[in-house]
This record gives structure tokens, sequence and C-alpha cells, in this order.
């Protein structure tokens, strides 16, 4: 555990989705990475999720066409990356951009150990009710497990997205 006197944070893990929050999540981590001298690991988590998958387990022919957009989709993630990464080396922040394949919270978890990061920043969609309650909060999982500290950034709530 980090001396609490000590607040300097060097490597600062963000995981991104690609959102409009993840922008502004991102936008939070640049400040952060700039006052800090820190390199930024900049993470995003390609996860197929299982109901798309299910269906065409035993179609050779429709797991064909699943799988070639599987791979569109995973190449558009891939280089939405790189464009996220690209701006941030642009205003001169060191970024290195990590692609997973699995699900987020795990592989959160994984880089921020395997790495030793000082710190994740990562956003929060801010759902509420049953949405929450059925798919749980990545943000929520990552606080819970994470070896180092986690700043929540949250987003909108959905009553304000309505506004």
């Amino acid at each position: 555990m980090r001396d609490e006197s000590d607040l300097t944070y060097n490597r600062i893990l963000v995981p991104i989705d690609f959102s409009e929050h993840s922008r502004r999540t991102v936008s939070y981590a640049m400040r952060t990475a700039k006052r800090n001298n820190a390199t930024i690991y900049l993470l995003h988590v390609f996860q197929i999720p299982d109901y798309v998958i299910a269906p065409y387990a035993n179609r050779s022919q429709n797991s064909a066409e699943l799988q070639s957009q599987v791979d569109v989709a995973e190449q558009d993630a891939r280089e939405n990356l790189e464009s996220f990464a690209l701006e941030l080396s642009k205003s001169g922040i060191k970024v290195q951009p990590h692609f997973r394949v699995g699900y987020p919270f795990d592989e959160i978890v994984l880089m921020a150990k395997h790495f030793d990061v000082d710190l994740i920043i990562i956003g929060s969609h801010g759902r509420g009710g049953i949405s929450r309650l059925l798919v749980g909060s990545t943000a929520e999982r990552v606080v819970e497990h994470a070896s180092c500290p986690v700043l929540v950034i949250k987003g909108r709530s959905p009553r304000e997205r309505l506004e």
C-alpha cells in the first residue's frame, strides 16, 4: 500500500469504451497525467456478448458470418483505440494503448496488477434500477477488487440524460 503522503501517480490505467463519457474520463486522466508526468495505460476490452454467439453455436454458415462481423467490429475497436492514443500523445502525454479480448472487469484488474499501476481512472455510466441490478457495475467491481486506488468519474444519471 502506498504512503498517503505520496500522492503522485506514475502509471495511470484508463479503461475506455469509446463512449462520450469515456472521452470525459480520458480528459480528466490527461490533466492528472500532466500534473504527475505520468504514463497513461489506455485499455479497451473487446467483449463478445455470449447472447450474440449462443444462437449460432451449431450453425456453420451463420457462425462464419457472425465471425466475420465480430472481426470487423474488433478491427474497428483497435483503430479507435489507436486514434484515442494518438490524440493523447499529441498533447505531450506518454501513453501506451492496450487491447484485450475478454470481460472488462477481469481485464482491468489484471492489467492494473501486471503494470503495477498507481491509479485507475474509470468512468461509470450511471445505470440505475433494474439495469444496474442485472448488469452490475464494472466500476464498482473494479473498486472492490483493484490492487490500487480507483477514481470513478460518474456519468450523468438516467434522469439527467432525459433533460
